[in-house]
């Protein structure tokens, strides 16, 4: 379940659905097949949920990096013009990881 903006930096609790903007993100885990008798690869996909507050919103997006896992990344097009809560969000010095790659 949803409990804050998945910026790191922030902690705007989740409370509607109408408020800021909820991402799926599709992810294919490795899994070992055990019903043979070497190990095979299988892939399973698993749907995670992330949801940025309103001002977060305005001034980020959600990227995939690989190594990193899903992070919070600056909206190229918000430059021109930004209410004074989202400026703030981009001066901080290190948006962070939201979560780290999972490895099989």
């Amino acid at each position: 379940m949803l409990q804050k903006c998945a910026n790191p930096d922030c902690t705007s609790p989740f409370r509607k659905l109408t408020e800021g903007k909820l991402f799926l993100v599709d992810t294919t885990l490795a899994v070992p097949d055990t019903s043979r008798t070497r190990w095979r690869a299988q892939s399973r996909k698993c749907i995670e949920y992330y949801w940025l507050c309103d001002q977060c919103a305005f001034a980020l997006t959600l990227s995939y990096e690989q190594g990193r896992g899903v992070v919070a990344v600056p909206r190229p097009e918000t430059a021109k013009k930004m209410p004074p809560a989202a400026v703030q969000i981009l001066k901080r010095p290190n948006l962070g990881t939201l979560r780290s790659e999972q490895s099989a």
